[in-house]
């Protein structure tokens, strides 16, 4: 029977845990704890003897029922690089307060805010910042919810949140916001039948190009001469944007890539393809937010806001830029991950670069992050 050990080096030494929180809340008697960032179990105890539930509870092992679960949800289809989906618009919020904390369309912080008021959600698990430092919360009112209005950058155990929503406060139509990694683990653990997971019934994912280990950034910022303190506002586009005190620095965007980490280097979906709702800037403009419904569940939410009036919709949502951005992701990940398994054949940078017919500099760049990830 597979064990903590297990899942210990194959998914958390090796790099490709995600860190989506799943093994820690799928414990029952909370042996596997965040600790530096990842999860670990500090010692073994007689509960885990013959225990297989935190490698069973990993999405990341068993990705071959991705496409199963995509079938049983979302449904079965000509499937695009954005993955299968109902509609798709452009969209913004019409309330002017949240348009102000907001960095996009403001679409994703209206939804949870119709949803709480509208009794369809009674709870949220969300990212929010603790300074600059992202954290997972469960936000319950308003003021929870628009606490968590805004991009954040760091990998975030938003899963381990699950346990608190459902046994500290009680809750039952829980909805969960978070990145593709998020959204494939929770639609998991539904399907693997954990029974905390039953009282999920909205996903929500944000596009996704890539993440970043907080600590890295942080260091970029510091060795600027700039604290994470002084910042205001931090965006990743064709450079990595710091603001901070009234001014602007623009640093190289292959600096920021530095600090991807080594799941992300791998992952293939930009557009979160098993969420009810998904939505990003990407393909989006002026103020806008790109927004997929993919699910029956998804639309009758989607719709119900609409109609009261909470968000403006333009119908050519899908612009053929998120194609591409979600086109470009797969393929970088499949280049990816054949340079991962070449160099753990023993071919150097030389012999990939030749094999691959790429650069080695962009073979030395993959592997680079991917080393700084499993030290």
């Amino acid at each position: 029977m597979p064990s903590y050990e297990d899942l210990e080096s194959r998914i958390i030494d090796s790099g490709e845990c995600t860190v989506c929180g799943a093994c820690v809340v799928a414990c029952p008697t909370a042996h596997v704890k965040l600790i530096d960032g990842r999860p670990r179990r500090p010692k073994r105890a007689m509960d885990c003897v013959g225990c297989s539930i935190c490698y069973e509870a990993c999405y990341m092992l068993r990705h071959s029922l991705i496409k199963d679960i995509e079938g049983a949800v979302i449904g079965r289809g000509k499937k695009e690089s954005v993955g299968l989906y109902m509609r798709a618009v452009l969209a913004r919020t019409t309330d002017d307060v949240v348009a102000d904390r907001c960095q996009d369309g403001g679409v994703v912080t209206t939804l949870l805010l119709y949803a709480l008021e509208s009794g369809i959600m009674d709870g949220v698990l969300v990212v929010g910042r603790d300074g600059w430092t992202p954290t997972a919360y469960v936000a319950r009112t308003r003021e929870e919810i628009m606490e968590a209005a805004g991009t954040k950058y760091g990998v975030v155990p938003v899963l381990s949140k699950l346990r608190e929503a459902v046994v500290d406060h009680g809750l039952t139509k829980i909805w969960v916001v978070g990145s593709p990694c998020h959204i494939q683990s929770i639609r998991y653990l539904k399907h693997k039948g954990l029974p905390l997971a039953t009282s999920v019934q909205v996903m929500v994912g944000l596009f996704c190009r890539e993440n970043y280990e907080y600590n890295c950034m942080e260091e970029l910022v510091r060795a600027q001469g700039v604290e994470m303190s002084q910042v205001d506002r931090l965006e990743v586009y064709d450079e990595f944007r710091v603001y901070a005190d009234g001014n602007r620095m623009d640093l190289p965007v292959t600096d920021i890539k530095d600090c991807v980490p080594r799941h992300c280097l791998v992952c293939r979906d930009f557009a979160a393809e098993l969420a009810d709702i998904a939505a990003g800037s990407g393909g989006s403009y002026g103020g806008r937010s790109t927004v997929i419904v993919r699910s029956v569940k998804g639309e009758e939410v989607f719709a119900g806001m609409e109609q009261s009036g909470l968000i403006s919709t333009e119908s050519d949502g899908y612009a053929p830029e998120i194609s591409e951005i979600a086109e470009r992701k797969s393929e970088k990940a499949k280049q990816t991950g054949d340079i991962f398994r070449l160099a753990e054949k023993g071919l150097n940078e030389k012999e990939i670069s030749d094999r691959l017919g790429i650069t080695e500099r962009r073979v030395s760049h993959r592997l680079r992050g991917a080393r700084r990830n499993t030290s």
